[in-house]
């Protein structure tokens, strides 16, 4: 409930700036940076932590037209490996083989790339609405840990998996949203974006319905350039 109340706040204060920065024409070419974390779930699966990202715009009066380019972390994934080796426990006077596994995790992580639409609504500018897909890909990148060695399962893992066994090699996600200017200082801005998100999710081997559905708090700091 805090989250939406901090979203309410913003809104109004966003409103209010409306009166007080008045620019129609802040720059043909944006460029800036932005920050965004999913602060609600709504269906089961695995969702990025906070998501940095470079942004660009066109601006064609009050409608623009963006992409950039973000990075995506989630939360460690651990699995179990066979290292191909078996014990035997004697149980009930009956010898029971256990398989010899290490527990291994890391951090999925994609490259994001978002496509958006904005149409700016006050005459100031200040208030426009968002529209974006944002395409995202799969990196091999993050290093994985040894969480424990010397597991005893009763069933065996497969001694080799590929991440891409474990996790989708290309999602995409869907999002509108409102924004507003908090701050507007003739070339500077700061913003601030609540949205819905519709995503895939990554995540292969999962109870979920596949599709997960999120309130998203974006904020970001823009230049405008070639007034």
């Amino acid at each position: 409930m805090a989250y939406w109340r901090i979203s309410l706040w913003l809104a109004l204060f966003g409103l209010s700036v409306c009166n007080l920065f008045a620019q129609k024409d802040f720059g043909k070419w944006i460029v800036g940076l932005e920050a965004s974390f999913d602060f609600a779930q709504y269906q089961a699966g695995s969702i990025p932590g906070l998501i940095p990202t470079v942004v660009t715009d066109v601006s064609l009066g009050r409608l623009s037209i963006g992409g950039g380019i973000g990075r995506e972390y989630y939360r460690p994934y651990e699995y179990y490996t066979w290292t191909g080796r078996i014990v035997e426990r004697m149980e009930g006077g009956r010898p029971v083989p256990y398989y010899v596994s290490t527990l291994r995790a890391f951090r999925p992580a994609y490259w994001s790339v978002p496509i958006r639409l904005q149409y700016r609504l006050h005459r100031c500018h200040c208030v426009f609405l968002h529209a974006g897909i944002a395409f995202d890909f799969f990196s091999n990148a993050p290093p994985e840990q040894v969480i424990f060695e010397g597991a005893e399962l009763r069933q065996a893992p497969l001694q080799h998996i590929r991440r891409d066994q474990l996790f989708l090699p290309r999602t995409r996600s869907y999002e509108v949203g409102v924004g507003f200017n908090l701050l507007a200082r003739d070339f500077f801005r700061l913003i601030a974006r609540p949205s819905v998100v519709v995503s895939e999710d990554p995540e292969i081997y999962t109870d979920g319905p596949g599709r997960i559905t999120t309130a998203r708090m974006t904020f970001g700091v823009q230049m405008g350039l070639f007034r």
